[in-house]
């Protein structure tokens, strides 16, 4: 039973975690897969050196997420050093454990050998198990998708621990240690404080997570900056937005203020008989006036510039676009956040439309007003493909910092080719 937790449960237990950390649904037969190949390759490398065997066991793990998981080789490699290394962590822990606690049990009663080599692996499987899901938890999930560019450098300091710790369990608590049963004594080739050896693997446990809290802060503040410059950029063409929706209404109010004398001319042209000049003069009215109509109306100036540019884009492409939406007078976003809410959400829209077929694609915006709340839908059609929503970019996220002081809410929905996206927040 030692021997199946070890060669066969770890193993297993390490791919459904790689599958996890990877973000792809676990694999049985895979995983099974993976466990002998494991175990074989544990059983022929026994007599090699340790940096050799990590290598080895490192590299097994890379291929199968390279090409089972179809991961890049960056991510699938990091992430198999990341598992080694919690593995090497809790195998030396552990270790430390089984000479200092479960030997001295083993040299008093010898019957109980089979039952306290089954617990030092049980131990160990619900260790690894106890960490990987820490690590997943509360450092992983949230690095999702952030500074993927750069994952070797995080590879460098995690395979360093995993080696440092391999080559202590196979110096102190492997071929080092001689059990005589007979005599009842423990002898070992090196001389070490088993005390601060229990320190050294303690501090490499939590150098690991000190490296991974170190990558998620610069992985949050690289994706603040990028966010930052991103709303800068959004701003300053919602400001331009804004300032030609605020020179549409000025010649609105100018047209409606000539409108009598507009009238007058008309008038007088048709008593005295010109007809045909008062055709051209009402031509020459409709074209003026054409320039002041929105083709999107919404009840806010900025928005129907904003949204009746984008719409044109979109028709201009095949895409079919209908928008159904209201904004309220009264409001506890600015226009700037309107528009930066819904150029996000159209944008994203848009780019989802433009990987399926032209007569295939078709984008519907709604958005009402309901009591205090207020409720966003932005539904499209995107690649049949696609079962689960994909990860947030920069566009979710801006949509998110502009509805966190109004705690509002976004949901998204991927359904037969359909992405639904959902926005509530308080309109007051």
């Amino acid at each position: 039973m030692p021997s199946l937790f070890y060669l066969l449960l770890l193993p297993y237990i390490l791919c459904y975690f790689f599958c996890l950390f990877c973000g792809r649904p676990f694999l049985r037969r895979a995983g099974a897969a993976y466990a002998l190949l494991s175990a074989a390759l544990a059983l022929l490398q026994c007599r090699l050196p340790g940096s050799a065997r990590l290598i080895s066991e490192v590299a097994l793990l890379a291929v199968f997420g390279m090409f089972v998981l179809k991961r890049p080789w960056r991510e699938a490699w990091m992430t198999a050093v990341l598992l080694r290394s919690v593995f090497g962590v809790i195998d030396s822990v552990v270790g430390w454990m089984d000479y200092q606690v479960l030997l001295p049990l083993m040299m008093r009663w010898d019957t109980w050998i089979p039952s306290v080599d089954a617990v030092r692996e049980l131990v160990k499987v619900l260790l690894v198990t106890g960490f990987l899901t820490l690590i997943l938890r509360h450092f992983y999930r949230s690095m999702e998708g952030l500074l993927r560019g750069q994952l070797l450098l995080l590879t460098t300091p995690l395979f360093f621990i995993a080696l440092v710790e391999r080559l202590i369990q196979d110096a102190f608590y492997d071929g080092a240690i001689t059990v005589d049963m007979a005599a009842g004594t423990l002898s070992t080739e090196v001389r070490v404080s088993h005390g601060e050896n229990l320190l050294l693997q303690l501090l490499a446990g939590a150098c690991l997570l000190a490296v991974l809290l170190i990558y998620q802060r610069l992985a949050r503040m690289q994706l603040a900056e990028k966010k930052l410059f991103y709303l800068s950029e959004q701003a300053a063409e919602q400001k331009r937005y804004v300032d030609e929706a605020a020179i549409r209404e000025k010649q609105t109010r100018a047209f409606r203020h000539d409108l009598n004398n507009h009238l007058t001319v008309l008038k007088e042209l048709l008593r005295t008989g010109q007809e045909e000049q008062a055709c051209e003069y009402l031509d020459q009215l409709g074209e003026a006036a054409e320039v002041l109509f929105y083709t999107v109306r919404t009840g806010n100036s900025a928005v129907d510039v904003l949204l009746g540019s984008k719409c044109a884009v979109a028709k201009q492409e095949g895409i079919q676009v209908q928008c159904e939406l209201s904004i309220p007078e009264k409001s506890a976003l600015r226009e700037l956040d309107w528009c930066i809410l819904l150029s996000n959400a159209f944008d994203n829209a848009l780019e989802a439309c433009r990987m399926v077929p032209p007569e295939k694609s078709y984008l519907y915006l709604s958005g009402k007003k309901k009591g205090n709340l207020y409720l966003l839908l932005v539904e499209n059609s995107c690649d049949e493909e696609i079962k689960t929503p994909p990860p947030e970019g920069i566009g979710l996220s801006n949509i998110r910092t502009v509805l966190e002081p109004l705690s509002g809410t976004v949901e998204k929905e991927v359904l037969e080719g359909v992405y639904k996206l959902k926005v509530l927040f308080r309109i007051l």
